[in-house]
């Protein structure tokens, strides 16, 4: 059985229509949008892949770590890297922190110590 969450995003990727019996399908309800199908093996799991859809809607970043400490972090770190492009994407106005104003005062300090 798929759960309903990943069964809603195949039909979203190759644009299908979900029906309840096969006996209501319909030519209009299959997808046709997917130009590739196909499962790999990564590690102990397997993975499906849809790949070279006409409209993706969506994409997966599969993560890998040593132990559940690293991925959780590492997970983290992607999650806090998604929220600073969207929020660029939906602001783009910038501004300098994590000690940049300090910098552009020291090396203009510097190149002005130089040419005294």
């Amino acid at each position: 059985r798929v759960r309903k969450t990943d069964n809603n995003r195949i039909a979203r990727a190759c644009g299908a229509t979900i029906v309840n019996r096969t006996g209501e399908i319909q030519e209009r309800d299959i997808g046709t949008g997917c130009g590739l199908f196909e499962c790999t093996k990564i590690g102990d799991e397997w993975f499906t892949w849809f790949v070279d859809c006409d409209a993706p809607k969506a994409c997966s970043v599969v993560l890998r770590g040593a132990n559940k400490d690293v991925l959780n972090e590492v997970e983290r770190n992607l999650g806090d890297a998604m929220n600073v492009l969207r929020t660029i994407y939906l602001d783009p106005r910038v501004v300098p922190g994590g000690g940049a104003t300090e910098m552009a005062i020291a090396h203009a300090l510097v190149a002005g110590s130089k040419t005294q």
